[in-house]
């Protein structure tokens, strides 16, 4: 997936380090990310040559939170693993990309380039001539980890020139370890970064030419099959996995049964929800804002998803996206059934562009659960289970509660909880919602009234761009 960055939105950086300039691949999040970096200790070097990760002790160090703004217009994304970006992390990111991302069997030639020739060819000499034809790193001052240094900034300018020759300026990753749910982003170059706090060194970018051709290939290495196996980057399985677990009627990605455990999966997958996922089908639906199929009920519908996502161990991406997908095709907030169907060109297309790192089998999931909402019959897979169980839930509230309209277990205790039960469970989603920073109080009650006076005076509030 990739992404394009609005520049007026300011993004934080923590620290340790008071320095000039930021280095390639410096990270960059919301304020609560920045935050949850400095107090921990984890510090990149971002001004020293080395480009190092150390932990730090909490000694009394002054830390440091940097507001910036980020002029970025193509991201690669990467998945957020419990570990440092280092040249072992983008090792297995390249390795993925160019086996995995682009289907072949046989590694590109260009993959040696960037990760294995640094370090086996080349005296430090040519390698220092190549680092100074870009400014990204600096030539490290002689000492005795100089060369390895060198080799390592080698590593990383060839990897930023590569995905500069395909058309990227930066990375973006999901965070799950920090500020869950909220996306960061690496840009490659300091002059895609506007520091807000104080003047700031940027150095222009150096006349190059970075349109790469690489003709070789060759078959994996023991070790980089091992790598590929044990990838921690790959989220899903092979399609042939897959279908060998539905066909046991379990599913792909076995959730986790710890209650903390779910707790962070729900928080993580909520944010997403309301800071990705929602902000781009407001873009492209013909819901209203509010209404019977208005993007407050998709914003519901999602969250309850989740929940049932959960409870059965299903892979929560599926179901909210199908949550946020399932009345794109609703106009005027009118009570059609036909919305369902309607709504397949739409979510096909949303998710060829914003999610194509997808398997078929998923996406197909997902279409056939949104389309197949309004007709009533058994759900086939946990996806639609999960979907239409959120989105009965209300009508078994406002109608009357039927257990054999609810697939799911915690489905069928939602939709039977009585007047106090409803609003309990209510009160809990929005306290969840606001003391994770994901939904503020304020927003929450105007949002009710604005439910209220689209339910009285059917009034049609609009969504972005309609």
């Amino acid at each position: 997936m990739t992404r394009f960055l609005a520049t007026d939105k300011v993004f934080f950086h923590g620290t340790y380090s008071n320095f000039s300039r930021f280095k390639p691949l410096s990270h960059f999040g919301s304020i609560y990310a920045a935050k949850e970096m400095a107090s921990n200790g984890l510090k990149k070097e971002e001004n020293r040559s080395g480009y190092v990760a150390v932990s730090r002790t909490r000694t009394g160090d002054p830390s440091y939170i940097i507001p910036v703004k980020l002029n970025l217009k193509n991201t690669y994304e990467l998945q957020d693993v419990n570990a440092i970006h280092n040249i072992g992390y983008y090792r297995e990111v390249l390795l993925y990309h160019f086996i995995k991302e682009l289907k072949r069997s046989k590694v590109s030639s260009a993959y040696d380039y960037i990760v294995c020739e640094p370090f086996a060819k080349g005296t430090i000499s040519s390698v220092r001539k190549e680092l100074e034809t870009d400014n990204l790193y600096e030539v490290a001052k002689d000492s005795s980890y100089s060369e390895e240094f060198d080799r390592k900034h080698l590593f990383f300018q060839r990897m930023i020139h590569y995905f500069e020759s395909i058309g990227f300026d930066g990375f973006h990753y999901t965070n799950y370890y920090e500020d869950t749910g909220h996306v960061s982003y690496v840009p490659f170059r300091s002059d895609s970064i506007i520091r807000l706090d104080k003047p700031y060194e940027i150095r222009a970018r150096a006349n190059i030419d970075n349109q790469m051709k690489f003709d070789g290939q060759r078959f994996l290495s023991e070790n980089e099959e091992y790598l590929l196996r044990n990838e921690m980057v790959n989220r899903l399985e092979s399609m042939a996995d897959k279908i060998e677990l539905f066909a046991e009627h379990r599913n792909v990605l076995l959730r986790p049964s710890d209650f903390r455990q779910i707790l962070r999966e729900k928080l993580y997958y909520s944010k997403l929800l309301f800071s990705e996922i929602l902000p781009k089908i407001e873009r492209i639906t013909k819901q209203p804002k509010y209404g019977c199929h208005g993007m407050g009920h998709t914003a519901q519908v999602g969250i309850m998803g989740l929940d049932f996502a959960l409870s059965v161990r299903q892979d929560p991406l599926p179901v909210i996206l199908a949550a946020s997908l399932h009345d794109c095709a609703s106009v005027k907030d009118e009570c059609c059934e036909a919305h369902g169907a309607n709504c397949e060109p739409i979510a096909r297309k949303f998710l060829a562009d914003n999610y194509p790192n997808l398997l078929p089998v998923e996406v197909e999931e997902i279409i056939n659960a949104a389309k197949t909402h309004t007709v009533g019959r058994a759900c086939t897979d946990l996806v639609s289970a999960c979907l239409w169980d959120a989105d009965r839930v209300r009508l078994s509230w406002e109608l009357g509660y039927s257990p054999g309209s609810f697939s799911t277990p915690y489905g069928n205790v939602v939709a039977g909880l009585d007047e106090h039960g409803r609003a309990k469970y209510i009160a809990g989603q929005e306290k969840f919602l606001v003391q994770n920073n994901i939904k503020t109080r304020a927003q929450i009650e105007y949002d009710k009234v604005m439910e209220s006076r689209q339910t009285a005076l059917d009034t049609v509030f609009k969504c972005k761009g309609k």
